[in-house]
């Protein structure tokens, strides 16, 4: 690959001091010693409880998407993603795709207690899995890689922590040959999107090396580009092709941070751009004004990914350190509760540690719909909490208690 924006020693600099600051939140919070604190262990019952309640929920949220999108927005599964992507710019999100984007993330929820629980019922664990899976659906008509990318992850990352599969020198090269076919349908399934406007194989991939987005920063040498094209056993070709995306995806963010970094003209908008669903409510609720439009198109680029600190550049410019260094104290602090036992904050963490992993990509708050997944994770701490806390009252100088769920 060639690089035709470089990075420059100012976005070096800035990438630097907000992984610095982002570090240092992290590690000034003293770690508290592993110590299970018995207030923390749940009743099974209640945890079951919870379980069937967030299957429910997480079904429910999926149901509401498909009225959103295939009643009411009228999205065609057989259409193309293009005429998909147009009907959902025209038409408004529904009641219905609100409490479907507040929901669905509660999917990665009942997989998780089925192996916290340790149940063995494979039919109910199965259940549990398909609920997992469910946003995928969602993520294929819309031609969405990065959600699928999101649930694979938290997949794998459940399975370690639980271990699951007990990796040997045999599972883990079985593994590693799934996740490259898994990469190979993936950009398979890119080069049909191609061929909506481009017609045939062979135009798509062409199109898709030279003028896909990301080669404005980062492209193939003509050498590669060509070394592609005219390989002509299909499935070789698909590999190399898969290869080069692969790492023009996971690398191009850098420099497109730089150009932004440079070019970027705009006023800071201190957490509108990253946070924009909170201000889409309070359009709503509190009748604010805020044009997020033109915030969300306020970057010399769009559509392409500018590391985890392009949204925050935006948000806050050369403030975005102090965003970052407190974004390391909150996941210090979520580290801690765990380290006392208290389980319930361990799907929060396991999304954060997708967040940290791709920095250097994307921001996994502002896109993937991460904010929403956050705040349904969140609910979950809350809802786990009321469902196993107690009422204390006082009734003729006696102290009563209840708790909600017995």
């Amino acid at each position: 690959m060639q690089i035709k924006e470089p990075a420059s020693f100012v976005s070096i600099l800035y990438i630097f001091i907000n992984y610095i600051a982002l570090f240092t939140g992290f590690l000034l919070i003293r770690k508290t010693p592993v110590t299970i604190n018995k207030k923390f262990i749940p009743k099974k019952e209640t945890v079951l409880l919870l379980l069937y309640i967030f299957i429910t929920v997480a079904i429910l949220g999926f149901v509401f998407r498909l009225i959103d999108k295939l009643v009411i927005r009228q999205i065609v599964i057989g259409d193309t993603t293009i005429e998909n992507r147009k009907l959902l710019v025209a038409i408004k999100p529904s009641i219905f795709g609100v409490l479907s984007a507040m929901m669905t993330p509660f999917s990665y929820i009942p997989f998780f207690l089925f192996h916290f629980l340790k149940l063995k019922s494979k039919f109910f664990g199965l259940i549990c899995l398909v609920v997992f899976f469910l946003p995928v659906f969602d993520n294929l008509i819309m031609g969405s890689r990065s959600g699928i990318f999101i649930v694979i992850i938290f997949f794998a990352i459940i399975v370690s922590y639980f271990q699951l599969i007990k990796f040997t020198l045999s599972k883990t090269l079985i593994i590693g040959i799934f996740l490259f076919i898994g990469l190979l349908i993936t950009t398979r399934f890119f080069v049909e999107r191609t061929k909506e406007y481009m017609v045939t194989d062979e135009r798509a991939i062409k199109h898709i090396l030279t003028n896909a987005v990301y080669n404005f920063t980062l492209e193939p040498t003509e050498k590669a580009r060509d070394n592609i094209i005219n390989t002509e056993i299909k499935t070789l070709k698909m590999a190399k092709l898969t290869h080069m995306n692969v790492a023009q995806y996971y690398c191009h963010g850098i420099f497109e941070f730089a150009y932004l970094q440079k070019n970027y003209e705009n006023p800071h908008y201190y957490g509108a751009f990253t946070f924009g669903i909170i201000f889409k409510f309070t359009n709503i609720i509190l009748g604010t004004n805020i044009d997020l439009n033109k915030i969300q198109n306020s970057a010399p680029r769009t559509g392409i990914y500018t590391t985890f600190f392009g949204p925050t550049y935006i948000d806050f410019g050369w403030l975005a350190p102090f965003f970052m260094f407190f974004f390391g104290i909150l996941q210090s602090i979520v580290y801690n509760k765990i380290l006392k036992g208290n389980f319930k904050y361990i799907p929060l963490l396991f999304y954060f540690l997708i967040i940290d992993f791709f920095i250097p990509v994307i921001n996994f708050i502002d896109s993937a719909q991460g904010l929403y997944t956050i705040f349904s994770l969140l609910l979950f701490i809350f809802l786990f909490k009321l469902a196993s806390s107690k009422i204390i009252f006082q009734v003729n100088n006696e102290r009563k208690q209840i708790r909600f769920f017995k």
